[in-house]
């Protein structure tokens, strides 16, 4: 057989081993995999070696070593799998999921989805590969760009796999081509359309800010010839790929029937986000991001807009903003700004809407919300960041957070105290006071530096799904428009907190702080006290605040592992009615970092 080493050989296998690395991580801090001491010579310096078990006489050996929640941190490059016949690298996540089908509970259509899956995450991620950028010429993109070169989700294994996307589709539209593209105008009857904005920004208005003159006049003349009256209809874009695969087909018969028209493709190109659906404008960087309906299903859902949450989008962030415009804390002292979602646009199909029985991505085929675009809010001696950049590691091996602490002059420590009371205090603010929990994952978070990379200031984005209520009596919660509070999810204090616990400190302390431990030999238990002098320093500031909760205790000994590859490969939930129902399997504890410093200095 021909060895290939060709560039797109190169990039799938080094892609296969990053994932297989990653696998063999989160699935054992979730314990699906069960690894056991390695025996054999001990390496001094080396991460401790493991051995993981398979049916069939495979058997897969790795280093790795322990953090925050018990995760494991794979030493990259240690992993290999034995068999009867001899070893080799790992480095086809889908031959790890073959070997251990019976373990992770997989067979028949469930372990042929979970392959196929595997293999388009695989894939996308070898496209990001052909063309390697360092760390440092990644730290200096323009935010928007940036997104084309990043892993994914932290934590889901199979983060990449975007159900229904083609091989064409991941040519053109996914992140990793880096290729912008045009989206779809279409005028929708009001019959079936809502339209909602924030004060000040009516539909002409916003027409006006988003198409050309020369655009709006000759989409006006295209539904004009169709001999409908222009004011019965609302104009917006549709992601292309939705509107082949979706708009096309359940919605046949509205524009077979003139109550759907396509007006045209926009003069505008944009590039996606890591999401896929949130498109960012290139052609007018002034011009709003568009977060559209694009009904492939990555990660833990599918990705259309609910409807009830899109309309009450700019709702949502009206009140948001009136909280922030008043505290002098958010506004001033920390500048904690939100790019607020301002005009919404959602479609009701006219058969599949009435059916609540049918699963949820039935009911969000089609819809859009405009977003402040990030491009506005950035001063001329400043830089847009996106959280999910600071772990990137270049093919060289280092990473954008290392390469922002070295320009930046500072210590790890300085830097990394200043980002975490950037992040948190604003946070702890929003909670406490005001009984509201962001979703404040790292690709919803914006850090601002200075042009050496000092840490400034954090934006935060995505409100209308991304926004819940403390489930508690608080009076500021009445000046809330009732069509947002009527459908904003509310959740007991100690499940609010979770939006701290598994966005904030697992899903990005964790690595950040192993990042620092292997880069500059910051020990994790001085990161770890970091964050705690940060809380702490909150209450202390705040104590009536700090008490408002009596359950909620951020310093417990354990908390629930949040364990998103379990629901993932279960896939029980693609097809739910209700997309939050029973969301996020959990399984068991695990000690809180927060609570006291490890022993073995692992937090």
């Amino acid at each position: 057989m021909t060895v290939q080493t060709s560039p797109q050989a190169a990039a799938w296998k080094r892609a296969g081993s990053l994932i297989t690395e990653k696998m063999l991580g989160e699935l054992s801090y979730e314990y699906l995999f069960e690894p056991v001491a390695d025996t054999g010579p001990v390496t001094e310096g080396a991460d401790p070696a493991w051995r993981l078990d398979l049916p069939g006489d495979v058997t897969y050996r790795f280093r790795a070593r322990h953090g925050a929640f018990r995760c494991w941190v794979v030493t990259p490059g240690s992993a290999t799998r034995h068999t009867a016949d001899g070893h080799a690298p790992a480095d086809d996540p889908r031959i790890l999921v073959t070997d251990a089908r019976t373990v992770l509970g997989l067979s028949g259509m469930r372990l042929a989805d979970v392959l196929s899956e595997l293999t388009a995450t695989v894939a996308n991620e070898a496209m990001r590969l052909e063309r390697p950028i360092t760390a440092a010429e990644l730290a200096a993109l323009p935010y928007d760009l940036a997104d084309g070169h990043l892993t994914g989700h932290p934590r889901i294994v199979v983060n990449k796999g975007r159900v229904g996307f083609s091989a064409a589709d991941r040519a053109r539209l996914a992140p990793e081509a880096r290729n912008p593209f045009a989206v779809r105008w279409t005028a929708v009857h009001r019959d079936l359309a809502s339209f909602r904005s924030v004060a000040g920004l009516d539909e002409q208005t916003l027409l006006a800010e988003e198409l050309g003159e020369a655009t709006r006049q000759e989409f006006a003349e295209r539904l004009a010839a169709t001999g409908a009256d222009l004011a019965d209809y609302v104009w917006m874009p549709i992601h292309p790929w939705q509107w082949d695969e979706i708009v096309g087909t359940l919605y046949a018969a509205e524009i077979a029937t003139g109550r759907i028209v396509l007006l045209g493709d926009s003069a505008d190109t944009y590039v996606p986000h890591q999401t896929v659906r949130t498109l960012a404008n290139v052609t007018h960087p002034t011009r709003r991001d568009v977060k559209t309906a694009c009904s492939v299903r990555n990660t833990l859902v599918y990705r259309g807009l609910n409807s009830a949450a899109t309309l009450a989008g700019p709702a949502v962030t009206e009140w948001l903003l009136s909280i922030h415009e008043s505290d002098a804390l958010l506004r001033d002292e920390y500048r904690f700004d939100l790019l607020g979602e301002v005009a919404a646009v959602s479609v009701t199909h006219p058969l599949f809407g009435s059916l609540e029985e049918l699963p949820y991505r039935f009911h969000e085929t089609l819809g859009v919300l405009w977003r402040e675009p990030l491009r506005t809010r950035v001063g001329e001696n400043e830089r847009a960041i996106s959280l999910a950049t600071l772990p990137y590691r270049d093919h060289d091996g280092r990473s954008v957070v290392a390469h922002l602490i070295t320009t930046s002059g500072m210590s790890p420590q300085e830097w990394f105290g200043k980002l975490y009371d950037l992040i948190l205090t604003p946070l702890l603010h929003w909670l406490y006071r005001y009984g509201v929990a962001y979703c404040p994952h790292s690709q919803n978070l914006v850090l601002i530096t200075d042009p050496d990379g000092r840490p400034l200031r954090v934006m935060i984005k995505d409100f209308a799904q991304g926004v819940d209520l403390v489930d508690a009596d608080l009076p500021v919660h009445d000046t809330l428009a009732e069509e947002a509070r009527k459908d904003m999810l509310r959740w007991p204090a100690p499940l609010m907190a979770q939006s701290l616990f598994s966005s904030v400190f697992s899903g990005q302390i964790r690595f950040l702080a192993e990042i620092a431990h292997d880069d500059f030999g910051y020990p994790r238990a001085e990161m770890w006290e970091q964050v705690r002098t940060v809380i702490r320093a909150y209450a202390d500031r705040f104590p009536e605040d700090a008490k408002r909760y009596p359950d909620l205790d951020l310093f417990a000994p354990d908390v629930e592992r949040v364990c998103l590859n379990r629901e993932h490969l279960a896939g029980e939930g693609f097809e739910r009615v209700d997309r939050d129902e029973e969301f996020d399997v959990r399984f068991g504890r695990v000690p809180n970092p927060l609570s006291a410093p490890d022993p073995e200095g692992a937090w």
